[in-house]
């Protein structure tokens, strides 16, 4: 299956890419056009002066602007195309190296990492290798932002089931989505930031409000045109022009703090907006048979008006008010006080929208999620959608892998766990799989929980919240060892299976490595019977094998491990998790290949 998903993908990269580049052609032969003409323009415009052709040489100078805007017009509708093309190749290549395991190159999300955050850094959820690689899509802050958040916390019930619904809808929509996320690639920079924009539109207007502003934008511009118009004919003196363009430019100096903080805040994000512009516009034109998806889409949709259109007239004001350092702005602005007419334009547009373009955004943001999710569904067909159990404390998976290990290298197993303060403990020798199954757990479970299919052949669980202590490192500048930060960790679960609404399942690994056995044992044994007792269930790896034998004697705990076998000098894993305390041991047989001699002597 894979197989073929990546011929699947490979034959539209390749398709994409030659269209493109067919368009790129089309863009230099046009662009040598526009040259040739514009250099014909200007001998021709030399020879009917030098030639006394006034009345053909006017003409062509009021028309000849007009032809030539429009074959710029076309030269970068053949320019947009290009990159479309240019963009959907490459979202097939990505979707090629994903399934291959190769996510370098992806955005790994590390702005979202967060230490103390119940499990995302133990389950590589963002950095290298992350979750986010695998899943991400987006191409706005909104989307970015979006997936993000719902991979660090767990959904409600009805917000997985109406997720599932509408990824099953999007998943068969493959040339939709995959026009929606090249869409968005258009216009992009690095420091564009959906929150900044935000601020901005939540700032209160300054000019509005103030007739007198509204008064000098069209009046002053009148009597400057006429001024001109009456120094042309000699009417009047060009010094009652050069006193009043001084009166403009006074107007102008008392707006001009407040015109350029606009502009700062505005700067980066007006590629944003044309982004948002286009992706809207593609929701707007298309029907969707899922009522949560046509939900999202109803906050773009009133009777005669469109958001993608206004959200593009917003963009037109703010791309004019960023060209302010252009000389020939500065020039028509000290005549027509362009400055005003733009912000009064800006904060009209804000006054009118204020109620609605924070939901655009954050609807953008669910779609590119969603979208998202869909394409991860449809790249990994033998993925299952999990069932929500009724019941509070439950988790099972048949099959089950992990998603950032590659197919070819992936063993799957079957696992069950539920009941209030049920806890699993696995024992197993060195290498064997304990952590890797603690995670693969976990990262299902995450998926399941933010709407997404997982690596399952079947999966039902319920609502619950994720934790883990797995990744406890010292940390010289705080002065804090490994084992008291595992200690801060496990008093961290403690506190959150406490304060919770709904069960906590949580995975342990390798339980209070940093201190002796001795310790270790009763410390192991002593928290095993306390989290017993909480609105919680999970999964305890240890090297204890007491801890194995002892939890025997415990109605809430099973005994699970992984096992090895030794040949010769090779050390054999199956991975493959077994009921009952672990029976085999690799530890010295690991020394030895390390160069350590084993003895049998006592010391």
């Amino acid at each position: 299956m894979e197989n073929e998903m990546t011929r699947n993908f490979h034959e539209r990269a390749t398709r994409f890419q030659g269209l493109s580049q067919s368009l790129a052609s089309r863009y230099n032969r046009l662009a040598t056009t526009r040259i040739i003409l514009f250099v014909l323009f200007l001998v021709t415009c030399v020879w009917m002066a030098n030639a006394g052709m006034g009345y053909p040489l006017g003409i062509s100078i009021l028309l000849f602007p007009i032809a030539f805007g429009l074959i710029i017009r076309y030269h970068n509708r053949v320019r947009f195309e290009r990159d479309q093309q240019r963009f959907l190749s490459l979202v097939n290549q990505e979707e090629i190296a994903r399934l291959k395991g190769d996510l370098q190159g992806l955005n790994p999300g590390t702005g979202y990492s967060d230490p103390l955050h119940p499990y995302s850094d133990d389950l590589d959820v963002f950095g290298k290798n992350s979750l986010y690689q695998l899943l991400n899509r987006t191409t706005t802050p909104s989307g970015a932002d979006t997936l993000a958040q719902w991979l660090k916390e767990p959904a409600s019930q009805q917000q997985i089931i109406h997720r599932q619904k509408a990824v099953l809808e999007l998943k068969e929509m493959l040339d939709w989505r995959q026009d929606f996320q090249a869409l968005g690639r258009h216009d992009h920079d690095e420091k564009q930031d959906v929150g900044s924009l935000k601020e901005w539109l939540k700032e209160p207007t300054q000019l509005i409000h103030k007739p007198a502003y509204k008064f000098l934008a069209w009046v002053l511009p009148m009597v400057t045109v006429s001024l001109i118009v009456l120094n042309a004919t000699q009417v009047l003196s060009i010094y009652f022009t050069l006193g009043l363009l001084v009166v403009n430019g006074l107007v102008l100096r008392n707006v001009q703090e407040y015109v350029k903080k606009i502009t700062e805040d505005t700067s980066a994000n007006v590629g944003l907006l044309k982004a948002y512009s286009r992706l809207i516009e593609k929701i707007e034109d298309t029907s969707f048979k899922n009522s949560h998806l046509a939900h999202l889409q109803e906050a773009f949709k009133h009777t005669g008006f469109s958001a993608a259109a206004s959200i593009l007239r917003l963009q037109k004001i703010l791309d004019f008010l960023n060209s302010r350092a252009n000389m020939f702005y500065a020039l028509i602005d000290v005549l027509f006080l362009t400055d005003l007419h733009l912000v009064i334009a800006a904060e009209n547009w804000k006054k009118k929208n204020e109620h609605d373009v924070s939901v655009w955004f954050d609807r953008i943001g669910e779609f590119e999620a969603l979208n998202s999710l869909a394409a991860f569904a449809y790249a990994n067909p033998g993925y299952a959608f999990p069932t929500l159990s009724g019941k509070p404390y439950h988790f099972y998976a048949k099959t089950m892998g992990h998603p950032l290990i590659h197919a070819t290298g992936r063993v799957c197993n079957d696992f069950q766990i539920e009941g209030r303060g049920s806890i699993a403990v696995i024992t197993g020798s060195n290498m064997s799989g304990k952590s890797t199954f603690l995670r693969t757990i976990g990262i299902n479970a995450v998926l399941a929980l933010c709407g997404a299919p997982t690596c399952t052949t079947e999966m039902s669980i319920s609502v619950l919240q994720v934790f883990t202590g797995m990744r406890t490192q010292d940390n010289l500048e705080e002065h804090v060892s490994s084992f008291y930060a595992e200690l801060k960790r496990i008093k961290q679960l403690l506190e959150t299976v406490q304060e919770e609404r709904i069960p906590v399942l949580y995975m342990l690994d390798e339980i209070l490595k940093g201190t002796n056995s001795k310790d270790r044992h009763l410390g192991s044994v002593s928290l095993i019977k306390q989290l017993s007792n909480t609105p919680s269930f999970g999964l305890i790896s240890t090297h204890d094998l007491e801890l194995g034998n002892r939890a025997k004697d415990m109605e809430s705990v099973s005994n699970y491990s992984f096992n090895s076998s030794i040949e010769g000098d090779e050390i054999l894993f199956d991975y493959a998790l077994t009921h009952d305390i672990c029976h085999s041991f690799n530890a010295s047989k690991l020394m030895e290949k390390m160069g350590i001699r084993i003895t049998e002597d006592e010391v």
